[in-house]
């Protein structure tokens, strides 16, 4: 594998690294922008010679006079290949590895596959109205078995949307973006590190609490499974009626405030076949919801 740069993060558990003559951007400007970081479209040449598009994931690091910043910053790419690496499940997008390139920045950049349909929110934008109802079904059923499969390892995805579920050239769903991702064992906080500032959309109501409130979910400041299953409910519906939610507010900041006034993220779905099995997801006191467990369990079997 040889050695990976001195400038390094050092991995928990080291990943495949990727020779950086082995990565070509496809285009001058990243497919995506985020706050800390960029994803990059690009070919990939594997050890046969053939090529292949892959999804460079770089973390942009501005000024490097602040060691201390820089080591910060670097811990959270070793949390997140920590977490990242550890899953292999059909429906969670896999770490290929880690590259190093100057085009990517001072810290390694993870390398996934490409997703040619681009994210579930894209996917049911072009798609919604051909979609049928087996089909929508067939959805949600891939993205319950994702998350069962984190919680089931006890990890938090933590930044659940439909933003950050990609869809393959087949039509398969894989959950992505473990930016926020968490095991519960261990401390520390999540830092929200996305390129869709609307990600606020899918977050239940504890996440806008504020930590001095004399409440007991007001003291969980940190994402937890059952923030996963709303933000999840969030996601099914949207499978079902094709809108985001709070899709009839455009400003994230108009968002918050219907949140914190207690509005429900969709309009008109009381009716939906659907409403039934899936809307105790979206409960506002989040010891109320279903567990992950429990929505498998009235889903049944494939």
């Amino acid at each position: 594998m040889g050695e990976l740069p001195p400038e390094s993060v050092q991995f928990k558990i080291e990943p495949e690294l990727i020779p950086a003559k082995n990565i070509a951007r496809d285009g001058n400007f990243p497919t995506c922008t985020g706050g800390l970081g960029d994803i990059w479209k690009c070919l990939l040449t594997t050890r046969s010679g053939a090529q292949r598009p892959v999804a460079v994931k770089s973390i942009r690091v501005l000024s490097v006079t602040d060691v201390k910043i820089l080591k910060a910053i670097g811990k959270k790419v070793r949390r997140e290949a920590y977490v990242w690496i550890q899953l292999e499940h059909d429906h969670i997008l896999p770490l290929e590895g880690v590259t190093f390139a100057e085009e990517f920045g001072l810290l390694p950049a993870l390398v996934s596959p490409w997703m040619e349909e681009g994210s579930l929110d894209e996917y049911l934008k072009r798609k919604f109205s051909k979609l049928s109802d087996p089909r929508k079904r067939e959805l949600v059923w891939q993205v319950t078995a994702g998350i069962s499969y984190l919680h089931g390892k006890g990890i938090v995805h933590g930044d659940l949307t439909a933003t950050n579920v990609l869809v393959d050239s087949s039509g398969r769903l894989r959950l992505a973006d473990f930016g926020l991702s968490m095991i519960l064992t261990e401390a520390g906080n999540a830092t929200f590190n996305s390129c869709h500032a609307g990600n606020v959309r899918w977050m239940p109501p504890e996440a806008l609490r504020d930590g001095d409130e004399d409440d007991d979910e007001a003291k969980d400041e940190k994402p937890t499974k059952a923030w996963d299953v709303y933000s999840y409910g969030c996601i099914v519906f949207q499978i079902f009626v094709g809108n985001q939610p709070y899709a009839w507010i455009t400003s994230v900041l108009q968002v918050m405030g219907a949140m914190q006034k207690g509005r429900a993220p969709f309009r008109g779905i009381e009716n939906h076949g659907v409403y039934q099995q899936f809307s105790p997801c979206l409960n506002k006191t989040s010891a109320h919801r279903p567990t992950i467990d429990d929505i498998m369990g009235f889903l049944g079997p494939r």
